[in-house]
């Protein structure tokens, strides 16, 4: 006796065993970190700098095309982008998915930015850069807004900014609009030109003043003593009193108007909720529980709220716990409603008393593979608790067909032992055969391209490990548990399925008689079906249906300050405020664009989907006097548009005519939804013009007017100190009813030799308009042109090939680059062949491994295109488009499809045909017969663990559900099929090949009459 028999007959251990998996396993979950999605690197990095008060051009030339010089010398980086506008660079770099070493890059990527050691002086901080992972993005923004002063409000949330630090699980705190302090020096041009001073000499001053240096140690009375000279300026009146010249004496309150503690400028409001507010940007810690820190951060602003009191209102504008959560209860009520759908199928096509020994195989390989994967450190996402639904009936079908085989041996007088010994040994080739091909069905999602592949890697893992789970369960511990249920077992009452083999029974008969013609017309209408509903199905690899972010943009009306930006960016906040829909949003307002982040109730318990929303509030926001552009967060990369075209380089007129005939073909394509342009209105702009000859005649340098200039309207930081664990500068500027032409045609700027002039001598003024903002790809200047999608007519494919068609040869000097959900679409499309290629590659091999032959193989291999047209069916017959989830959802269905092509093929093999071609076609008849009942139960259990999270029974999930739709109808279509086919198929094999003699196959018929 073997250990494996051994174990067959020691029923505690199966017990034990049993139970051991599923207390690890409840412990892990318990353990498990929550999250949206599975911890990937997403390969993405950005770059960030401030540059206040300097205009696009300016941020152009001086930072962004230095930062990207360096990157161009980066290898591993697929494509970069960047945007140059007023105050701010900020750079998105993509990261070649085929590099080995991403960490390499990265630090690549950081060795470049520090290379650029000549930024202008008054980039103050090093540029920001950012990597982004799945499991530490941004979870949650909050804000703190009140009608008391700035400053009183600041202060508050300062306190708030360093308890939100200490909340554990929060990584990052980026804050928006938390101004520092800076001490104001507002100067009065007349008085400077009374004492003859320019306005570097009163920087000059204030940094030569603004001192504290440690110059080492003495020896003193009681030991050594540090010697410091401590010099700052640590007050107004310190200020006030700073001497600025001694001959005669001139003071700083004598050429200043205002010397004030004040903050700096502010370059963008934010707005939560739609009030404005200080906000901060959370971002979690690696691998951290999102919905346990989400609530630990929501009790921190109700205690805040409790001791603020009314004056303030704590507010949070986003987070993805409510979304995660949502999910999770979800998938939670599918999966109990699925577990309660397949129970309910066994109860009624198994014995009672088997029944809930087949059920336990469920419990034990969820928890066991939740065990598996807290060990290797992955996260309780949405993802893999999917994948465990899309397994829940697939677990429990080697436990029914061994069971069934037990129950079978044992029927027929063999004794118990030998029945689950003999029984468990005689489908124990078919199992693992059936496990290999359903993991190998999956196992090629590893290779698909994109974000979407790296992604989808937890499901042929939690796949796999739940399998050889089912492994373990179908020939340790279920035959086990057989030896205590068999002992009082009744024969079968499940005679509707022996009837509904009656039923079939005909049908494969003719099937068996005419082989050729049965094949042929299933395959010709399968390939009939494929073609025409591919090209009837739209191609939308992102649906939003299900969707719950709504990014909002709206480039503001030219030439205005903050403030009036503000009030124009309030109609969007109130439109937003009476869509009950919306559970909240935060915002950003700059002088030049709007931008909103909306997050949406799920969608099972809202009447609007997310695009008739957009819809509604396009029309809406037909009299704001600006345009609203909208993105619907659909699962695809983040920014991108079903429509993305970069008009790339070339000369500034052919790019602009380039993109304006885009931007036109677009609006006269049908299904193209709100085509624009990502150029914003132009700015006004008053360029200083000097004159070169008197500048050189007067020895002025061009320097020293800029910096005059930029001192005088946006004032100059200078020095800096610490007050109250703060750094704090100090900025001089004219002050603010100075700053006019008037008042700059006559500051004094000095000259090489150190003498005054005025700087009318030397300017003079010219009236132009300059781009809001200035886009980069890959260094090179680009237009961005995009679309949305009218599913309904067009997909966006379909339409990118169009458009590529129509400007192939458009003779501009410009390129064009093809950069959106199309090109995502397409790149998925050969991911999705090739995965297919090597699925049906690999199923093959296996089947030859089985085999030993081809025939066998190739009758197998028929089912797919089968398999196929039913799924297109499926989606077509339910009005969903081939999206990126329900060709996955294919490409597991034909792994599970196979298995019973595979089962019945391997249990052909054990016959003994015979050459006679009635009693050929009785045999194959019975073998199909005698498949009917566990090919049913196991197609029903898969469908009744996939149907709740197809349908959404609780609750609609737009990436998983196409997936059990696919699997659990497919399965079903194709199941009937399958008993058609390999019968048929097999029966053209056996015709070309030598039979066994009649008295085996005799013996062979009799046993099959008897097992069925």
């Amino acid at each position: 006796m073997n250990l494996w028999s051994l174990l067959l007959g020691r029923r505690w251990f199966s017990h034990l065993l049993l139970l051991t998996i599923i207390f690890i396993g409840a412990m892990s979950v318990w353990q498990m970190p929550m999250a949206e999605k599975p911890a990937i690197d997403l390969g993405q990095v950005s770059i960030t700098t401030s540059f206040p008060g300097a205009s696009s051009l300016e941020v152009e030339s001086n930072v962004t095309s230095k930062l990207e010089k360096e990157l161009l010398s980066v290898a591993g980086i697929e494509r970069f982008t960047s945007r140059s506008e007023t105050g701010a660079s900020s750079i998105s770099i993509r990261i070649d998915p085929g590099v080995s070493d991403m960490n390499e890059v990265y630090q690549d990527i950081r060795d470049a930015v520090n290379r650029v050691t000549d930024l202008p002086i008054e980039v103050t901080e090093r540029p920001l850069v950012r990597i982004s992972k799945s499991s530490n993005l941004d979870f949650m923004v909050v804000g703190i807004g009140s009608e008391l002063p700035y400053a009183t409000l600041r202060e508050q949330a300062r306190i708030l900014e360093l308890k939100l630090r200490r909340v554990s699980g929060v990584g990052e705190v980026n804050l928006i609009d938390l101004r520092r302090r800076e001490f104001w020096v507002e100067l009065q041009p007349e008085q400077l030109r009374r004492y003859q001073l320019t306005i570097n000499d009163v920087i000059s001053e204030i940094e030569a003043r603004n001192v504290l240096v440690t110059s080492g140690a003495i020896d003193g009375p009681e030991g050594q003593l540090e010697l410091v000279t401590d010099a700052q300026l640590l007050e107004t009146q310190q200020l006030m009193e700073l001497v600025i010249r001694n001959q005669p004496e001139v003071r700083l309150k004598d050429v200043a108007a205002v010397v004030r503690m004040g903050f700096e400028r502010g370059e963008s409001l934010a707005t939560i909720n739609g009030m404005r507010s200080i906000g901060f940007d959370l971002r979690a810690a690696e691998k951290a529980d999102v919905i346990a820190t989400s609530k630990s951060v929501r009790a921190l602003l109700d205690e805040e709220q409790s001791r603020l009191g009314d004056d303030y209102r704590l507010s949070v504008g986003f987070d993805i716990a409510n979304e995660i959560q949502a999910r999770f209860d979800m998938v939670k009520v599918n999966g109990v409603t699925g577990l309660a759908l397949v129970m309910l199928v066994l109860a009624l096509c198994l014995n009672r008393r088997v029944a809930p020994w087949v059920a336990l195989s469920i419990p034990f390989c969820v928890l066991g593979t939740l065990a598996v994967l807290s060990s290797l450190g992955q996260v309780l996402d949405s993802y893999t608790m999917a994948a465990l639904i899309l397994v829940i009936g697939v677990v429990v079908d080697d436990a029914v067909v061994v069971s069934e085989r037990i129950s079978a041996e044992y029927q027929q007088g063999t004794s118990l032992g030998t029945a689950i010994i003999d029984g468990t040994k005689q489908v124990m080739p078919a199992i693992v055969v059936s496990i290999l091909t359903t993991i190998i069905a999956f196992v090629p999602l590893l290779v698909l391209p994109g974000q979407m592949g790296k992604l989808l890697y937890v499901l042929p893992l939690t796949i796999a490990i739940a399998l050889s789970f089912s492994l373990i369960d179908a020939l340790l511990i279920v035959p086990a548990h057989m030896r205590k249920a068999m002992k009082k077992v009744q024969p079968s009452q499940s005679s509707y399925l022996e009837k509904l083999g009656q039923v079939l029974g005909p049908w494969i008969a003719r099937a068996i008689k005419a082989p050729r013609k049965w094949m042929a017309t299933a395959l010709l209408i399968a390939i009939t079906t494929i073609g025409v509903l591919s090209l009837r199905l739209p191609l939308l690899f992102f649906p939003t249906d299900g969707a719950y972010l709504v990014a909002i943009t709206a480039p503001l009306p030219a030439n205005l300050d903050l403030e009036q930006a503000w009030k124009h960016a309030q109609q969007v906040d109130a439109m937003l405020a009476e869509t009950p829909e919306v559970v909240g949003w935060y915002g950003e307002v700059s002088e030049e664009e709007g931008s909103w982040e909306v997050s949406l109730s799920p969608a099972g318990k809202r009447k609007m989907t997310a695009s008739e929303l957009v819809q509604q509030w396009q029309q809406r926001s037909g009299d704001f006097g600006y345009e609203l552009e909208f993105d619907v967060d659909s699962g695809g990369a983040p920014g991108s548009r079903p429509i993305d075209v970069r008009v790339v380089g070339g000369s500034d007129s052919d790019r602009q005519q380039l993109a304006d005939e885009l931007e036109t073909w677009l609006k006269a394509y049908p299904g193209a939804v709100a085509p624009r342009q990502s150029q914003s209105e132009p700015v006004a702009q008053l360029t200083a013009k000097m004159d070169h000859q008197w500048m050189s005649r007067l020895q002025v340098d061009t320097s020293t007017l800029a910096r005059t200039l930029r001192a005088a309207i946006e004032g100059e930081r200078v020095s800096r100190l610490f007050v109250d664990d703060e750094e704090v500068r100090y900025r001089v500027v004219l002050e603010n009813d100075d700053r006019n032409i008037e008042e700059l045609n006559h500051l004094l700027v000095r000259n090489r030799s150190g003498e005054l002039v005025s700087m009318h001598r030397v300017l003079s003024w010219q009236h132009g308009e300059r781009a809001a903002n200035i886009d980069h790809y890959n260094g090179l200047r680009s237009i961005r042109v995009s679309s949305h999608v009218d599913a309904k007519l067009t997909d966006p494919v379909r339409l990118e090939q169009d458009l590529s068609a129509a400007f192939a040869n458009h003779g501009y000097s410009s390129d064009l680059v093809m950069a959106g959900q199309a090109e995502e679409t397409r790149d998925a499309l050969y991911g999705m062949a090739f995965a297919m290629t090597l699925t049906v590659a690999a199923i093959l091999v296996v089947m030859l491994i089985l085999f030993d032959r081809m025939g066998p193989a190739l009758v197998a291999l028929q089912v797919i295109p089968v398999a196929v047209a039913a799924a297109l069916l499926v989606l077509w017959l339910h009005g969903k488009p081939l999206s990126f989830f329900a060709c996955v959802g294919i490409l597991g269905m034909v792994g599970v499809v196979i298995n019973n092509a595979l089962v019945l093929l391997h249990h052909y093999q054990s016959f003994a045909f015979s050459h006679e071609p009635e009693v050929r076609l009785q045999q194959l008849l019975e073998g199909a017969l005698s498949r009917v009942r566990p090919m049913l139960v196991t197609t029903l259990t898969t469908v009744a663990g996939l149907l709740p999270l197809a349908y959404g029974l609780g609750g609609y999930d737009n990436l998983m559900s196409p997936i059990a739709l696919v699997i659990g109808w497919g399965m079903l279509l194709s199941a009937p099929l399958v008993l058609l086919l390999v019968p048929a198929g097999y029966g053209l094999l056996l015709a070309r090949e030598p039979q066994s003699t009649d008295s085996e196959v005799h013996g062979e018929v009799e046993s099959l009459r008897q097992a069925s």
